[in-house]
């Protein structure tokens, strides 16, 4: 039998390479290596955490060790799945999308996760190093590591739901911003700012409606390894889960406000400056046209020899500019 290391802390722990993590009531969290889970046989209240990187050759041959199915291991090592959860007669395959930060340009900028739980094991497969699986151990450190994987995944689900209640305030202070911005300044802000706060809203509610449909999923299996406190904390995930659906509703509404008053005072503007410039033709056109009219080249045109014509023709225009200008001004067109 292989022998484990001695008790570790969380915080040693290092999330850039695959290991695996006994987890007992009585001896604590021991760290092992791929090779020695293979001889390591597990005593009663133990269980443990498989943590596998996807470009790693030895997984495949891993994972049938372990005694898992072919259709089970081809879906834990797929690169390109949806996320889902598929129930077993022993344990559940999930897929979800975990966001390490905010994402900058579509759904690719999101890790799907996938991971394997049942009542002794949980087995997850990722590509790069997640924050996600690092507040997790922070959360052993401050608090008691899990008794059993039905907490350990009770965790996992709060954690990602926390992790998404942050995007949540980001995105919240973005939209207060435009709308101070849009509604008591009047300045237009950057329509492409706008956009990005409504496509980040939208890629959030997409993706936390297929992790809350998980949880439904995994909620309502009547695993024996699951007791009713988890079953509580599974719960309460969802409800955190569907809470951020609904605030990326709102979210995605008040970029619509903000964007609609974007468009109204674009338009107000518009037609004030058609108004100022239909205003300015009222003016001028009159005044245009008799002057071109007396500019024609013909015969018979009054005071074409008189020197004093000219100033005369200039004082009227003038009369009449002004004329004009006080009959748009008394009838308010601008």
């Amino acid at each position: 039998m292989a022998q484990t290391t001695e008790n570790i802390e969380a915080s040693h722990i290092h999330l850039d390479s695959s290991f695996v993590v006994i987890f007992s009531k009585s001896k604590g969290m021991r760290q092992l290596n791929l090779q020695q889970l293979r001889d390591y046989e597990l005593k009663p209240g133990e269980f443990y955490w498989a943590y596998l990187q996807r470009s790693s050759s030895q997984n495949r041959d891993f994972l049938e060790d372990l005694g898992l199915e072919s259709c089970d291991i081809d879906e834990l090592l797929a690169r390109d799945v949806r996320p889902h959860c598929h129930m077993r007669s022993g344990g559940a395959f999930i897929a979800m999308n975990v966001f390490n930060a905010l994402p900058k340009q579509d759904s690719s900028d999101m890790e799907c996760v996938q991971l394997w739980v049942d009542a002794t094991r949980i087995i997850c497969i990722w590509h790069n190093p997640l924050d996600i699986f690092q507040r997790l151990l922070e959360g052993f450190q401050t608090h008691v590591p899990p008794a059993s994987t039905a907490e350990f995944w009770a965790r996992l689900a709060l954690a990602v739901a926390g992790s998404a209640e942050e995007m949540v305030e980001g995105l919240q202070d973005r939209i207060d911003h435009l709308e101070d911005v849009v509604l008591e300044t009047g300045d237009h802000p950057w329509e492409s700012e706008l956009a990005q706060v409504r496509r980040l809203a939208t890629i959030i509610r997409r993706s936390m409606l297929v992790h809350l449909d998980t949880l439904r999923n995994f909620e309502v299996e009547n695993f024996e390894w699951v007791n009713r406190v988890n079953r509580r904390r599974i719960r309460e995930a969802g409800d955190r889960t569907l809470r951020i659906t609904e605030e990326m509703d709102a979210i995605r509404e008040r970029a619509e406000i903000v964007h609609d008053q974007i468009m109204f005072k674009r338009s107000e503007n518009i037609n004030r400056y058609m108004l100022t410039m239909a205003a300015i033709a009222v003016v001028f056109l009159p005044l245009t046209f008799i002057t071109g009219l007396l500019g024609i080249n013909v015969a018979g045109i009054p005071g074409s020899h008189d020197p004093v014509a000219f100033t005369v023709v200039s004082a009227i225009l003038i009369f009449i500019g002004v004329v004009l200008f006080v009959i748009v001004r008394r009838f308010k067109i601008f």
